[in-house]
């Protein structure tokens, strides 16, 4: 228990240094908040042009709220799943991953510490599409079943994590120090910009990329999170092909595969990690001034 409340006290030491950094530039504040006014007022241009075109029933009939949602779950994703990467490299290249091991630390605790500044930068943005959509563009949400939302969100955080550290495992396990990561790539802005639903139903996608999309936690969280929170949206219609082969209901089966994603995806992540950073170790790769 008291290496426990160590490794948090260390992440909350870490946060406060992100946040500080984080603040001193307040330009960064001004241009956060153009940025989520600008892509929320993109997709009303949108809803305007095909919303009503769209067949979005069984999520009611809102395509800003649906939109909105869909912009959401990006936000979360493109920081729990792109930034792990990146936060490795940055301990490689700045020269202190030795240090942190030789620290009490474990091998997660840094990277989940200096993370903390693309969460104060990508986590608000959430808040700022739901008060945008809501104050200027028409957006209604609903909150049926709070207890429900509040644990899809929470599971779509962990799955995207443990996606995000199997990418970062791929700096030091394949040694992939330059250039594009392709975990990242293939995830982020392949298989999850094409088939996730972010900003259609993925009802009007090919059958094969309806199956793809059963891939990813993405999904899951978005069916879950329209039913839920649009107003006249249908919790019993199924949608997604998984729903429709299964007897189980659509927000049940939801959660379920989320709850599997999740486990399987951080236990992977972390395993992938702890193995990259072991062979690191034995390659005296470790830190760039060996």
């Amino acid at each position: 228990m008291k290496y426990l409340i160590n490794q948090v006290r260390s992440i909350i030491a870490f946060s406060k240094r992100e946040y500080i950094i984080w603040t001193s530039y307040k330009v960064n504040i001004v241009t956060w908040i153009l940025d989520v006014f600008i892509n929320s007022t993109l997709f009303f241009m949108l809803s305007l042009l095909m919303g009503k075109n769209t067949n979005i029933a069984p999520y009611g009939n809102n395509y800003v709220s649906f939109v909105v949602l869909g912009l959401s779950a990006y936000y979360i994703s493109y920081t729990n799943l792109g930034d792990p990467y990146d936060r490795v490299a940055r301990i490689y290249w700045n020269g202190t991953m030795d240090l942190y091991l030789l620290s009490p630390l474990s091998l997660i605790t840094p990277i989940i510490g200096i993370m903390y500044r693309s969460v104060l930068d990508d986590y608000p943005r959430v808040l700022l599409a739901f008060l945008f959509g809501w104050l200027f563009f028409g957006a209604r949400f609903t909150f049926y079943q709070p207890v429900a939302i509040v644990l899809v969100v929470i599971l779509l955080g962990i799955s995207t994590f443990g996606i995000g550290m199997i990418s970062a495992s791929s700096f030091f396990l394949l040694n992939l120090k330059v250039g594009t990561e392709p975990i990242k790539f293939i995830f982020q802005d392949i298989i999850i910009a094409l088939a996730a639903g972010y900003f259609y139903p993925i009802s009007i996608l090919p059958y094969s990329l309806q199956i793809l999309s059963l891939t990813l936690p993405h999904t899951y969280a978005l069916d879950a999170l329209r039913r839920l929170m649009v107003p006249g949206a249908n919790v019993t219609v199924p949608v997604l092909p998984l729903q429709k082969v299964l007897n189980v209901p659509p927000i049940s089966l939801d959660l379920i595969m989320l709850t599997v994603m999740s486990f399987l995806f951080i236990y992977l992540g972390f395993f992938m990690y702890i193995k990259g950073v072991e062979k690191a170790r034995r390659n005296g790769t470790l830190t760039r001034w060996q």
